[in-house]
């Protein structure tokens, strides 16, 4: 069964997804429309002060040019010095602000002219222009040069993707929080809890499910609080002419021996027994409390009983140290009681053997037997009610039908997994797994093996 996504995962990717793909919309809407002029026109004014710096210089005196430079430098942190040619790789195709200011400063000269933007390893730029037969050489830093339209989307674009991520977080954790709050109300109801009403509060279609669920799980526990006060009354009402039955039977009995006088107190019984197994069905919804319990103490019992009906009929093997363990006593001792007569009436007696493992965090209990086995395509069927396998499963070998259809709700009830496995070698292998911190030394062996 392949995994599939959360809801907070889809939310959290569609919004994040959304969020990005308007900033990116927006970003370059403001790269294009806002950024890109500004820059061209400040390379525009940037180039009309170098070219009137160059030609200012050429039609001053020769003696007042170093007082001109002095000027620039001072007011407008740009070097001047007349050179032979313009040298150097040309950075206008890499470099989009001096794309600009080359194109703008092409726009101002003469039309024969060609000025060059260089830059040196000095991290300084330099403008090359031809004027009046000389090239004049303008030097300026980086600082100089102010809009970064590149370095700003690029900006742009990390605090979008910072945004839209805790954004996508904060929406997508408001969006499926109230359906863990439901999934976990619904867990409680299957385990046969009452979970507390959910607030009926924030959205509309929200606080509407929240309403319906709330009626919903009130409907449930007034429905099972009749339907055990009914099974109660049944049971009484069922077993009060049995037993004055069964004592007339005895009565009648004791007169005049007949079988079918025998075959009736049978019959009594077995109806005794099946109403004992229905109430014991119904009652298995119920959670028992966990206590701190030493589990192999308690199958040493269980075994112990089991094995004063069939002497050594039952072994227990048990591997690693004593298993402590925190988990449900009486739930345990029902659902193994069951599984070890289900093995003892249906397998051979003197196989059933009894088997706790402490793997990490979970404990396992197998009952496993010697008998026919279960073909694979009723492993689980044999956990409904009444579900009998023919000829080996019939009435005549005792039992309800209720015995596993009992241990496979106590463990649904209190969060264990009962499973079915085939034995190697032959028979059946019922597994118990129960998940929590049991206070025993980490095992390596494969977990719920035949």
């Amino acid at each position: 069964m392949t995994s599939r996504p959360s809801l907070f995962r889809q939310a959290a990717i569609s919004i994040a997804t959304g969020l990005l793909v308007f900033q990116l919309i927006s970003g370059t809407g403001v790269l294009m429309f806002i950024l890109l002029p500004l820059a061209q026109r400040s390379a525009d004014d940037f180039a009309a002060l170098l070219v009137l710096s160059a030609r200012t210089w050429v039609e001053l005196p020769p003696e007042t040019r170093p007082a001109f430079v002095l000027e620039l430098e001072s007011g407008h942190g740009l070097g001047l010095q007349e050179v032979g040619e313009a040298t150097g790789e040309d950075v206008g195709h890499h470099h989009p602000y001096m794309s600009f200011l080359r194109t703008a400063l092409a726009r101002r000269v003469d039309a024969d002219a060609v000025p060059q933007v260089t830059e040196t390893a000095d991290d300084r730029f330099h403008a090359d222009i031809p004027m009046a037969g000389r090239v004049l050489r303008f030097s300026f830093s980086a600082d100089r040069v102010n809009p970064q339209p590149l370095l700003t989307l690029g900006l742009t674009i990390v605090a979008a993707l910072l945004v839209a991520g805790v954004l996508a977080w904060v929406l997508a954790r408001r969006v499926s929080a109230p359906f863990a709050r439901f999934a976990a109300a619904a867990r409680q109801i299957g385990a046969g809890e009452r979970p507390p009403e959910l607030p009926e509060s924030g959205e509309r279609e929200l606080a509407t499910l929240a309403r319906v669920f709330n009626t919903t799980a009130a409907q449930l526990a007034a429905q099972r609080e009749n339907q055990n006060t009914l099974l109660v009354g049944i049971s009484h009402d069922l077993r009060s002419p049995l037993a004055r039955l069964r004592m007339a039977l005895g009565m009648l009995a004791e007169e005049r021996e007949s079988p079918l006088v025998a075959r009736m107190e049978s019959d009594v019984a077995a109806m005794d027994a099946l109403i004992g197994a229905q109430l014991a069905f119904a009652r298995a919804r119920e959670r028992e409390p966990a206590s701190p319990t030493d589990v192999d103490a308690l199958l040493g019992e269980i075994v112990a009983a089991a094995g004063g009906q069939a002497p050594a009929a039952i072994r227990l093997r048990t591997s690693g140290i004593r298993c402590l363990a925190t988990l449900a006593p009486v739930a345990l001792r029902r659902i193994l009681s069951n599984l070890i007569d289900n093995a003892r009436i249906h397998g051979a007696p003197q196989d059933v053997e009894v088997v706790r493992r402490c793997c990490g965090s979970t404990v396992l209990i197998g009952v496993r037997d010697r008998g026919p086995g279960i073909p694979p395509e009723l492993r689980d069927a044999v956990f409904r009610p009444y579900f009998r396998i023919e000829v080996s499963r019939s009435r005549a070998t005792g039992g309800s039908g209720l015995g596993l259809a009992i241990a496979r709700q106590l463990a649904d009830t209190h969060g264990w997994q009962l499973a079915l496995k085939p034995r190697v070698g032959g028979g059946a292998s019922f597994w118990l797994a129960i998940p929590q911190a049991a206070s025993a030394v980490p095992e390596s062996p494969s977990v719920m093996e035949g």
